[in-house]
């Protein structure tokens, strides 16, 4: 996010923000909504794919997998 400016960007617009009186602060980190996002988007395709696996013997292609969930 810093190589394309959003960080930088951010930082600028919430330091125009700060400038207005009687304001509340902002306790926004863009990078870490990010990652966080990412990572239940990651666990969330990685629960989807566990499901298949249990479910469809079929989707149990290697060895490992038939190891693990029973062929």
């Amino acid at each position: 996010m810093s190589t394309v400016g959003v960080t930088a960007r951010y930082k600028a617009l919430v330091g125009q923000y700060q400038t207005i009186p009687f304001m509340q602060p902002v306790l926004f980190n863009p990078d870490q909504y990010v990652v966080d996002e990412s990572l239940k988007g990651l666990f969330y395709v990685l629960g989807e794919e566990e499901r298949k696996i249990r479910q469809d013997p079929a989707a149990r292609v290697t060895d490992l997998l038939q190891e693990v969930f029973g062929k």
